[in-house]
């Protein structure tokens, strides 16, 4: 649902083609959202039935006319309503937080070839993130003006900054964590002579919680301490 206040969004500033749209949603949008071109096409036509974008044929040399949307003054009125509602809790679904969730049934050195290699994406995020942020600033010293949405959309730019940062620290402290506790694992190999059927899924081993709890307590230390900031 909220991919046609995105568009609607982009439109209230320029007029923009579908493929300008979604370079966008690629660019400094994909921070916070991700789309494809099949999502984006077929609500670009809702939105025009519905009479919240219109479009226009911009001829273009030696190549096919260009079809570019504008918003339309009853879809400033659905943005602006939509803006001024009161915010929602978002619903998280996170599929690598999902996998790590059951990790309990491969072994530990699997658990943690994933973690490193998951954390290793997230930096190559970050790097690229980081690189897209200063490309924008640069241009907006060289052009030398300041918007009301280029201020906006620096705190959110910001933001996606410190989920990045975030999620590697995170990796790297539950990577710390798994091997501090690898013993819980039990085998470090699955028995490849087993049948599919018949495979052993649970390899963890239960022991006393005292004989981690110091090692959880640090775990969760840090993290405590920031909550407590704004209590």
């Amino acid at each position: 649902m909220s991919l046609r206040y995105g568009i609607l969004g982009l439109l209230s500033k320029w007029e923009a083609s579908g493929y300008d749209i979604k370079k966008e949603f690629d660019d400094v949008m994909s921070i916070f959202w991700h789309t494809h071109l099949s999502q984006i096409y077929p609500e670009l036509n809702k939105l025009e039935n519905e009479k919240l974008i219109s479009s226009k044929l911009v001829p273009q040399d030696g190549k096919p006319d260009k079809k570019v949307y504008s918003i339309t003054e009853n879809g400033r009125e659905v943005l602006f309503k939509w803006l001024l509602e009161p915010h929602e809790t978002p619903k998280i679904k996170d599929s690598f937080l999902m996998q790590t969730f059951f990790m309990d049934n491969i072994p530990a050195d699997d658990v943690l070839l994933k973690l490193k290699m998951y954390k290793k994406d997230r930096q190559h995020r970050l790097e690229k993130m980081e690189e897209m942020i200063k490309e924008r600033l640069e241009s907006i010293t060289e052009r030398n003006v300041m918007k009301a949405r280029i201020l906006i959309a620096s705190a959110v730019l910001r933001r996606g900054i410190e989920q990045e940062i975030q999620y590697i620290k995170w990796c790297e402290e539950t990577i710390n964590l798994v091997e501090s506790c690898k013993y819980l694992w039990g085998k470090d190999e699955y028995d490849q002579t087993q049948s599919t059927k018949n495979a052993e899924l649970q390899y963890t081993t239960s022991i006393p919680f005292t004989e981690v709890e110091d090692v959880l307590s640090k775990y969760f230390a840090e993290i405590f301490d920031e909550v407590n900031k704004f209590k």
